[in-house]
């Protein structure tokens, strides 16, 4: 098999739901459609994480067949389709690991495992949006004010006009949230 092309993913598909639900149907041109969209970038996560062309395309393949087992279960409402695409693949890397790792075959994959790159950021940078976007605006602005524009919690207080401990307790429910949010999209740690 000849190794997918190596690529981003166009952004703006909003036609992806779409596609999804026509594959979970049995639509083979749905399911081509989401192939000629995720094996590039797919097969790219897979190398940098593998570090072996075999094992990348096993996880192209692996991915997309999963992709159109659980199409029907896709939920909209908590992910987009690429953040969904790259945590089934994020957990067969794992898998494909765990085989590896029993094996010995592959001696350096923790190191590469372990290495962060663009595609990882762009995942929890896509996830972590989708989970604020869960939150309530009020818990949305104090944990803006507090962790991205990186004031202290009586500035918080002082720039809402708040009670100090308005401002912590929103922040602890903020946090609490924030981590159910997070295992709901299947993000933990």
């Amino acid at each position: 098999m000849t190794a997918p092309r190596v690529g981003a993913i166009r952004p703006g598909l909003d036609g992806q739901p779409v596609l999804l639900a026509r594959a979970a149907t049995g639509d083979e041109r749905a399911v081509n459609e989401l192939y000629d969209l995720y094996a590039g970038p797919l097969y790219g996560f897979g190398l940098r994480r593998l570090a072996d062309p075999d094992l990348a395309e096993e996880l192209v393949q692996r991915v997309m067949t999963r992709l159109w087992q659980l199409a029907d279960r896709y939920d909209g409402s908590r992910s987009s389709v690429r953040t969904w695409v790259f945590t089934i693949a994020r957990t067969t890397v794992i898998d494909l690991y765990r085989r590896q790792r029993r094996s010995d075959a592959v001696a350096d994959i923790p190191d590469r495992a372990q290495e962060g790159d663009e595609l990882d950021a762009l995942l929890l940078a896509e996830v972590m949006r989708a989970a604020l976007e869960r939150l309530s605006p009020q818990h949305r602005e104090v944990l803006a004010l507090a962790y991205f524009a990186g004031l202290s919690q009586v500035e918080v207080a002082n720039r809402l006009g708040l009670p100090l401990g308005t401002v912590k307790s929103r922040t602890y429910y903020a946090l609490k949230a924030l981590r159910l949010a997070c295992d709901e999209l299947g993000v933990t740690g």
